[in-house]
């Protein structure tokens, strides 16, 4: 039933001319990767700060909130853009180990983000160290995970039948 779900939406109008367009499909995975770069770049940034890796001029909460609204915007357009180029190869998507891999770890990251969110991330005063670092730790394993799925989810041929998660 969800594999001829995902059959019809990637044959809708819509995503089977952007799939084939061979303009627009480039477009659409060029602002996806843009927007996790900006994204990953804030993530990167947040997480070496809560490790105190990278000298701090201002205090780590300081450094979380700045980033805060970037982050978002990152996301925001990566998770739109990458719904698209979803639509438009949901079938392919369906059968490929490293998607189902991809999301798994997307699920891990906002079970991550409900973890640490009021002891990290939105703290009322100063962010505990120890707390601080596992969180950053647990967030660049998690999003080198999730980066390293998804490109490997174009160089690996999706196989039917092969379902490992």
């Amino acid at each position: 039933m969800l594999l001829t779900l995902l059959q019809w939406i990637q044959n809708s109008g819509v995503f089977a001319y952007l799939r084939s367009s061979a303009y627009l499909y480039p477009v659409i995975l060029a602002f996806h990767l843009s927007a996790i770069s900006l994204f990953g770049g804030m993530i990167v940034m947040t997480d070496l700060c809560l490790l105190g890796w990278i000298p701090r001029q201002v205090s780590a909460a300081a450094v979380v909130d700045s980033l805060r609204a970037p982050k978002r915007i990152g996301l925001l357009v990566a998770a739109t853009f990458g719904l698209l180029l979803f639509c438009c190869k949901a079938e392919q998507y369906y059968y490929n180990v490293y998607f189902r891999a991809k999301l798994l770890l997307l699920g891990l990251v906002a079970v991550h983000a409900l973890v640490f969110r009021s002891r990290v991330y939105n703290p009322p005063g100063e962010i505990p160290n120890l707390q601080a670092r596992l969180a950053a730790l647990l967030s660049l394993l998690l999003w080198a995970g999730i980066l390293t799925a998804g490109r490997a989810i174009g160089y690996v041929p999706a196989r039917p039948g092969l379902h490992l998660l």
